[in-house]
């Protein structure tokens, strides 16, 4: 699909865009570059990861509204000793930096353990070898227990991927249970989760009264 709509664009079009673009706004692609580098990264810990999926577990479970809240280490611990186990052989080392109202999400890939993960024509544009890929989110909730992350940047190793090709790399990743339209991602969250967002360097999960319908 990429091949055949460089091939309509023209590359010649192509080249002298992205060239004098990149020219014109090199000190605005310096920025996005800085953006996506996570130097805020947070030391886990196995008790953290524990607290941490307790409050996850106290939340699904209790009657009345409950507004938790996951602190950037807490998510970190998460990540290295709940999720990193669990994740496909060509993805390891996962960070976390919380900004104002996004997060940064960090791992390493190597393209060799992504065979049925994601279309190969994607991988092989991408990356050639194992490399670092950043993705900037912005979490939110469509309906009650419907969560939706929006990807506003992503980044893999030293290429800043334009924002018309996400969809297409969204299309071509397979993940049961999870739909992508556009650059939005779509996810089923346990529970009656009205609220996923950040806040105050903070993940917030708030769920509403199981008596609301």
């Amino acid at each position: 699909m990429i091949k055949n709509c460089l091939a309509r664009i023209g590359c010649l079009t192509l080249v002298v865009a992205v060239v004098g673009g990149g020219w014109w706004f090199r000190e605005d692609i310096a920025g996005w570059w800085r953006r996506l580098e996570i130097t805020a990264s947070s030391v886990p810990s196995e008790d953290l990861a524990r607290r941490a999926a307790d409050k996850l577990q106290g939340m699904t479970s209790a009657e009345r509204p409950t507004d938790l809240r996951l602190s950037q280490a807490e998510i970190q611990s998460l990540l290295t000793y709940r999720a990193a186990p669990l994740l496909p052989e060509g993805v390891s080392e996962p960070l976390v930096e919380i900004r104002d109202s996004t997060l940064l999400l960090s791992a390493r890939v190597d393209p060799k353990g992504l065979q049925g993960l994601a279309s190969p024509e994607v991988v092989e544009r991408l990356l050639s070898d194992s490399a670092s890929v950043v993705v900037e989110l912005w979490p939110g909730v469509v309906t009650p227990g419907v969560a939706r992350v929006e990807v506003v940047t992503l980044q893999a190793g030293s290429i800043v991927v334009p924002s018309m090709m996400i969809p297409w790399i969204l299309e071509s990743v397979e993940i049961p249970g999870f739909e992508t339209t556009g650059v939005t991602v779509l996810l089923p969250i346990p529970g009656r989760v009205e609220r996923f967002d950040v806040d105050a360097g903070s993940l917030v999960l708030e769920m509403a009264d199981r008596n609301d319908d």
